[in-house]
């Protein structure tokens, strides 16, 4: 009797050299992207991620990439103060300071040490996450992220597929200046926004999927791995996702990330997450038992 298959299985080859344990990466985007970065770096490799922390819409990472290429520094007078703290548009509210010289240094210090690894490594993830936009009413800019603002200073917007399109290939061009020679992958984060309006995460999704493949069809050195489509298929479960229901668990995150490196990475790479991946678990049951016994 033939066994039928439990998941629907999303088909990916990697046709270009994969990557060995001296591999340098760096990643910009979602929150998935970070999650990425953070199992990277606790197996070994060396890794940088979110130079202006997490970051959902392609304007934003382009805006971000830019400075990154031309190394321009930001300035006291692009900051702004708001519940006692100063803040950036361009950047997540991690960087929010109540001293306005350390949030630029924070902000600038960051956007450095970035820069050193990105102009090094062999593999840029970039990780989009949604197509949904806040736009400042008085400057017309798009916010990285509204920092809890009041929502009468924005217009929401959902970015057409055309501009998605040419915010993607702004993206890739600003990569190539920042490092000719690297690997551009992209992937599609699988986190749910717009939890009330499931119709608009829908279309927000297929609009970054539609400018992300001409990105990546027929382009030298850039790819695209299908973490949006593993989520969304193969792993079609409510179990692998947080309590939030639009978060992936850690267990989910593990999978991707499995499957990601053993595809892209040699097997001694790959062995290295597992490594890293059973210290943790071995970790957590030490700290579990040790609070049992308390």
């Amino acid at each position: 009797m033939t066994r039928r298959a439990l998941t629907t299985p999303v088909h990916f080859t990697w046709d270009l050299p994969r990557f060995g344990r001296g591999a340098v990466i760096a990643s910009i985007g979602s929150c998935f992207s970070q999650e990425f970065a953070v199992r990277l770096a606790e197996a070994g490799f060396r890794t940088a991620s979110n130079p202006n922390g997490i970051l959902y819409n392609p304007v934003s990472v382009a805006d971000a990439l830019e400075r990154i290429a031309s190394k321009e520094e930001y300035r006291a007078e692009e900051f702004f103060e708001f519940n006692g703290k100063w803040r950036s548009w361009l950047h997540h509210g991690s960087f929010a300071d109540g001293d306005k010289e350390k949030a630029v240094r924070k902000c600038n210090e960051s956007a450095a040490a970035f820069g050193e690894v990105a102009r090094n490594c062999g593999l840029f993830i970039v990780t989009l996450s949604s197509a949904v936009v806040y736009r400042l009413i008085d400057t017309g800019r798009i916010a990285a992220n509204c920092h809890k603002v009041p929502g009468t200073r924005f217009n929401r917007e959902i970015l057409s597929v055309e501009e998605c399109i040419v915010q993607t290939r702004r993206i890739v061009e600003t990569v190539r200046k920042i490092n000719p020679s690297c690997v551009i992958l992209f992937t599609l984060s699988p986190v749910r926004h717009y939890p009330g309006d499931l119709v608009l995460n829908s279309r927000s999704k297929a609009h970054l999927l539609s400018a992300i493949h001409p990105a990546c069809d027929n382009t030298e050195m850039v790819r695209y791995f299908p973490a949006y489509e593993i989520a969304q298929d193969e792993l079609r479960d409510y179990r692998f996702y947080k309590e939030d229901m639009l978060h992936p668990t850690p267990l989910a995150v593990d999978l991707i990330l499995e499957r990601f490196l053993s595809q892209v990475f040699d097997d001694d790479s790959a062995a290295l997450f597992e490594e890293a991946r059973r210290r943790s678990l071995a970790l957590l049951h030490h700290s579990n038992a040790m609070e049992t016994e308390e």
